[in-house]
């Protein structure tokens, strides 16, 4: 018996190193900038041409009982990902886990959690960040933000910045479709399968969410399927006409399709709305499943390449440097 033991422990060693092998990540397949080496990073740029970068932030704030405060830090790293790859001879920079006006903060409610940096602090990252990525080589950088807050910060950023570094041939881009036309798709899916519309913390991010989770229960609770929520105070069809008329205005010229996106996704102003469940969330999370992650996490990633790729055509003549 204790003969078996012992060649049962020296197999077990013996295949440890095997396991870890087959679980380690081809350097070729990453393109998280902070988890490659230097001189992987090196090699990649001005051996494999991989001169674009992704610089998406995040954020920490209250989306619920439910969602974890990194929601928006956990979203941006995966789409940063998927987009990157995508696209092709792209990488993705640190994602920053903090932005503008986080939910709860700026309610002045008193759940804890949120992290928020002040509209000039935060616009400075952005400039710094910018700054870094075209010291280390990258020639096209593109800019988003998964957070509402901070979205006029970053465009601002991106034209500075590329108006500083385009006589030095580097480009700077801001893909702000990555958040308003996904916000306005993802409701119009929403609509179109009959699914509640809108809300922070509620179907978009507990979907995606639950995709993203590599095991059940680490980035959503079970509990999104019982929470309490604060109604938007639209229903679907008020939700259509409000899209329709923007929209409509938008293509007379009258403005309103641009700004921080993701309209009629808050609290309505609906004088006979339930009073509000001030636990930062507003909108029905219950019917979330990975599924409609799957859907929305390529709504997202097809908005952002496609901008991405308009944006190179109209500077780049179409080519990734």
């Amino acid at each position: 018996m204790k003969n078996v033991r012992a060649l049962a422990a020296l197999s077990a060693l013996l295949a440890a190193p095997s396991l870890a092998a087959a679980q380690a990540r081809d350097v070729k397949d990453i393109v998280e900038l902070e988890m490659l080496t230097h001189t992987e990073v090196h090699d990649k740029i001005h051996n494999q041409g991989m001169t674009s970068v992704l610089i998406i932030t995040g954020g920490t704030e209250e989306r619920g009982p439910h969602d974890v405060l990194g929601g928006h830090t956990i979203m941006s790293r995966y789409h940063g990902i998927n987009i990157a790859k995508k696209l092709g001879k792209t990488l993705v920079a640190p994602v920053l886990p903090m932005a503008v006006a986080a939910t709860g903060l700026r309610e002045n409610t008193d759940q804890p959690g949120g992290v928020q940096l002040p509209p000039d602090v935060f616009k400075a990252v952005q400039l710094a960040e910018i700054e870094s990525m075209a010291m280390n080589g990258f020639k096209d950088i593109f800019l988003m933000g998964d957070h509402g807050g901070g979205q006029d910060q970053i465009r601002e950023a991106a034209e500075e910045m590329d108006k500083k570094l385009s006589p030095k041939g580097v480009r700077v881009y801001y893909i702000g479709e990555f958040y308003t036309k996904t916000h306005d798709d993802v409701d119009m899916y929403f609509y179109e399968h009959k699914l509640p519309i809108g809300g922070h913390g509620a179907m978009m991010e507990t979907s995606e969410m639950l995709y993203m989770e590599p095991s059940p229960g680490m980035y959503v609770r079970s509990t999104y399927k019982t929470v309490p929520f604060d109604p938007t105070g639209q229903t679907p069809e008020q939700w259509k006409a409000a899209r329709d008329a923007r929209l409509s205005g938008a293509q007379r010229g009258q403005g309103g399709a641009g700004g921080g996106g993701g309209r009629g996704r808050g609290r309505g102003q609906d004088p006979n709305a339930p009073p509000r469940v001030n636990n930062g969330l507003t909108g029905d999370p219950h019917p979330s499943t990975k599924a409609i992650g799957k859907d929305l996490i390529e709504i997202t990633a097809n908005n952002a390449v496609a901008e991405i790729k308009k944006q190179m055509a109209e500077r780049r003549g179409g080519t990734q440097n």
